[in-house]
């Protein structure tokens, strides 16, 4: 029943000349099976249950996760959830309470698609524009303001003659009108997580259902509208924290996008009709968002983008606001060059998916299994290319710069976006040194630091704890659940903070071993700020499992933690004192200790300055510290310990004269 209503869907949407035909054939093909069936001996059919692939009348429910087979998911190194495994892996194996094998605690609710209901369509009708708006304005206000790939005056006019509550016969417009469903499942899902509706109406997920009931994604229609539908529905998928779900549906986007060529501009010569360059924008736009999308998943769940830079050749979108751009003419009015635009953020952010791309290769390859000191030279040269990407934004997006008496709200959001991402990818790439040798000898038994150059390694880490906290510092402004979900880029804002909280619980964590103790970094102010994210989940769980999740993973980290620092056996002391029972550890940690005491703050001065931009550039200076005094008077320690090291220095140069 659910194919023939499926064929009819599809042949109600094919040109009038073939319509005819399609029907015939349907009529002829059903009298055949009518007559087969007739045939059969229903006595003696035992009745079969249903499998993989086969629906009954009684399957259209969910399926329990026992009743489907899953092979466990694979996370690489980036990922922040295989992180958080490997350190409770280290903590448990210290203090002995290491646990049975199980699979990864993950936040992601499953990597099932939500099943549609085959009533869906008749009973859930669009609301009329005026109920819509709190829906559109959510999502044209978050979501469009970084991915504009949906122009918005075209979605305004296609709603108008869509929804409404004489909208009946809407649910034979197919891939339109449920693209136009799954934007208001994106903007009901935002408004659910302010409370603005309640819990039990779930409003958001009967949209989203219409809209597959619309257009199953195996429809065979390849268009602009289809691919937008496509991408609309990965980011449902995403900011309901169905990110498995999310990344197979990203990559059919990717496969549907490059079978109609987004992926290549041709001269318009080459092609039989010239389009217009409205047109052309809307199929960059749409390119480019797919792009980003697959950059930020690729981070997320650390596997391998399914777009490679030498894999497409498409030109940068303009960067004249979706307001400003007449979608309905065939030119573009470029707006001036020296003023803001809220355009300049999508182009900023494929720049920085092009150092996403980078850091992916050169440090989180599957084929790295340990540091070397070619990680170092890579992680400088990653780092100042980071570095020269915020330098070069336009002064509307520098978001470590004063913006006072803007009244812009967009360009507040875009700033906040482009805080996250700087700060969550910089401490990824320097996260492959924090409590190194500990943790890499934790998981890699033939991993061994005699090579590596250990002040930069220790530099290195100090950086990724600095921007660690200085994520977590963008949340200190926040009053409300309203200015999180929407100020901030929420379909990413839990992995960030999950990476950000566990950097800053391990290294606390940690602190009390006697390597740990040269971080220069207080212990409460570290747990203070992973606090500040355990307190936006703590806020968000009531409407986000995803986000309750998160907080559970964080406090659980948080309790093993506890356990392992008051552990007797094990824990601290042996791996203080050098006696790990990894014979690696305890060849390597002790070398690495001596070499790592040796190191003074004027020198890690100048280890700054190796990572990719002048000593006097402000990234690279703690942000606790403003006055310029405070900073150089550390440089003068008079401890015993210095003053021991500077006499021993001359006597050995003296002696050499």
């Amino acid at each position: 029943m659910q194919q023939e209503t499926l064929l009819g869907e599809v042949i109600s949407q094919l040109p009038l000349s073939e319509h005819k035909a399609a029907t015939k054939k349907r009529s002829r093909v059903k009298v055949e099976m009518d007559n087969a069936l007739s045939d059969i001996d229903t006595d003696n059919i035992q009745p079969i249950p249903a499998t993989d692939g086969v629906e009954t009348a009684d399957s259209c429910e969910p399926s329990s996760p026992t009743d489907v087979e899953q092979s466990p998911c694979y996370l690489g190194e980036v990922s922040d959830i295989r992180f958080v495994h490997v350190v409770k892996q280290f903590l448990q194996s210290q203090d002995g309470t290491t646990a049975a094998p199980t699979g990864l605690e993950s936040y992601d609710q499953g990597d099932g698609a939500i099943v549609s209901d085959l009533e869906a369509c008749k009973g859930v009708l669009l609301p009329a524009l005026e109920e819509a708006k709190p829906y559109i304005d959510a999502y044209f206000s978050t979501i469009h303001v970084a991915y504009p790939f949906i122009p918005q005056a075209l979605f305004i006019e296609a709603y108008q003659t869509i929804g409404g509550p004489d909208t009946q016969s809407a649910c034979s417009r197919g891939v339109k009108t449920a693209l136009t469903y799954t934007v208001c499942a994106i903007g009901a899902y935002y408004t659910s997580l302010l409370g603005h509706e309640e819990k039990e109406d779930m409003r958001h997920e009967k949209y989203f259902s219409t809209a597959l009931r619309l257009a199953p994604t195996a429809t065979i229609e390849r268009s602009v509208t289809q691919i937008s539908l496509l991408l609309a529905r990965c980011f449902y998928l995403l900011v309901v924290c169905r990110t498995e779900s999310c990344w197979t549906m990203l990559g059919q986007a990717v496969r549907a996008a490059q079978s109609i060529g987004l992926h290549v501009e041709t001269d318009a010569t080459d092609n039989p009709t010239e389009a217009t360059l409205v047109e052309v924008e809307k199929r960059r736009r749409l390119w480019y968002s797919i792009y980003v999308l697959d950059r930020l998943l690729a981070l997320q769940l650390g596997r391998p983008p399914a777009i490679h830079d030498d894999d497409y050749n498409v030109p940068l979108p303009s960067r004249v606001s979706d307001a400003n751009i007449d979608w309905r003419g065939t030119f573009i009015n470029e707006c001036d060059t020296n003023g803001p635009s809220e355009g300049d953020y999508f182009l900023a952010v494929i720049a920085f998916s092009e150092i996403v791309g980078r850091v992916l290769r050169s440090l989180y390859c599957p084929k790295r299994r340990h540091i070397t000191s070619e990680d170092l030279l890579n992680t400088k040269d990653l780092d100042g290319q980071l570095s020269a990407w915020k330098l070069e934004l336009p002064r509307s997006l520098r978001f470590d710069l004063g913006h006072a008496f803007e009244q812009s709200s967009i360009l507040k959001r875009q700033r906040n976006m482009l805080a996250i991402k700087y700060h969550h990818l910089r401490a990824l790439i320097h996260r492959p040194y924090l409590c190194h040798p500990l943790l890499m000898s934790a998981h890699d038994s033939d991993s061994s630091g005699s090579e590596l150059d250990w002040s930069l390694a220790r530099a290195y880490e100090k950086i990724c704890i600095m921007e660690a906290r200085e994520t977590a510092r963008l949340l200190h402004s926040i009053s409300s659940k309203k200015d999180l979900v929407s100020d901030f880029p929420w379909w990413q804002m839990i992995s960030c903070l999950v990476c950000a909280s566990s950097i800053l619980l391990v290294s606390g964590i940690l602190a009390q071993t006697r390597y740990e103790s040269f971080l220069d970094f207080d212990t409460t102010s570290l747990y203070d700020d992973a606090e500040t994210c355990l307190k936006v989940f703590d806020a968000l769980s009531i409407k986000s499992p995803g986000a309750r999740i998160a907080r559970d993973m964080m406090k659980a980290l948080r309790e093993c933690g506890i356990r392992w620092s008051t552990s007797d056996s094990m824990g601290r002391h042996n791996i203080a004192s050098g006696t790990s029972t990894n014979p690696e550890v305890r060849r390597s940690v002790p070398e690495a200790y001596s070499q790592i005491t040796s190191i003074y703050s004027s020198e890690f001065d100048q280890l700054l300055g190796l990572s990719g931009a002048p000593i006097t550039s402000n990234c690279y200076w703690p942000t606790e510290i403003v006055d310029s005094m405070t900073w150089s008077a550390q440089f003068f320690d008079p401890s015993p310990t210095r003053q021991a090291h500077t006499t021993h220095s001359r006597q050995e140069s003296d002696q050499e004269q």
